[in-house]
């Protein structure tokens, strides 16, 4: 059996894209956020939302609390873009802990 990963790659690309691009602001993520130009298309916005709801199920994005559709990349999505925060921090903090 083959898995068709068309409409996952078009979504989670353009989010994580997204959310990257936006960071560290929550940025609303929804469906008419990301395709605005696309019609309405049940299976597209239901695929999108799917997408959504992996991504959060492997730690990749993080809901903001109060809003339906705002999101936020998490340590675990910036490693997908070779960033590792916690070795920036750490960078940062050693910088300034001179001047403590």
């Amino acid at each position: 059996m083959s898995v068709n990963f068309s409409q996952f790659d078009k979504s989670a690309i353009a989010v994580l894209k997204t959310l990257i691009q936006r960071f560290p602001s929550p940025t609303e993520v929804g469906f008419h956020d990301i395709f605005p130009e696309d019609e309405i298309d049940n299976e597209k916005r239901t695929a999108h939302i799917g997408v959504l709801a992996f991504l959060r199920h492997e730690d990749l994005i993080s809901h903001e609390v109060g809003s339906a559709s705002s999101f936020i990349i998490t340590r675990k999505g910036l490693a997908l873009f070779d960033v590792d925060i916690f070795k920036h921090l750490k960078s940062k903090l050693n910088e300034h802990s001179e001047n403590l």
